[in-house]
């Protein structure tokens, strides 16, 4: 859907009407389809998550994130450079020409956001209502 032009957005709506169980239902519920009400919805950055995830194409990364130290738990994004990609560890489910499609896509569409500030609570104040780190949350400035 992604790749013929429909957005994130339109893809999400679609599987919360169909009642698609979102990755985190589908692991609590161990099914694929469900007609009754969840709380397990679709969200847009999980959809993209998914849209970047080589797993899909049959390839395994590993070493995204290292700890800073063993005594403290703080994690840090490595850079892309020193990942460890295997390729085809297993059966795609995505041909890997679509996902290159996607990939194009996505970064033709991605947004690019310019930090203007660095802010000192930043990541500390969620919104009650999304719950994220979101200041542009038009319900918690109604």
């Amino acid at each position: 859907m992604y790749v013929n032009g429909k957005g994130s957005k339109l893809i999400v709506e679609y599987l919360n009407r169909n009642h698609y169980l979102s990755p985190l239902g589908y692991r609590k519920m161990g099914i694929i389809q469900s007609e009754n009400k969840t709380n397990y919805f679709w969200n847009a950055t999980t959809l993209c998550d998914m849209l970047r995830n080589e797993v899909y194409i049959g390839n395994t990364v590993q070493n995204k994130v290292s700890v800073v130290s063993y005594k403290v738990k703080k994690l840090r994004k490595v850079e892309k450079e020193r990942y460890i990609r295997v390729n085809n560890t297993h059966e795609a489910i995505i041909d890997k020409d679509v996902f290159e499609k996607a990939q194009i896509i996505y970064k033709e569409r991605a947004k690019k956001v310019v930090k203007q500030y660095d802010y000192l609570l930043r990541g500390l104040i969620y919104c009650k209502h999304c719950r994220l780190a979101n200041a542009n949350c038009i319900k918690s400035k109604s």
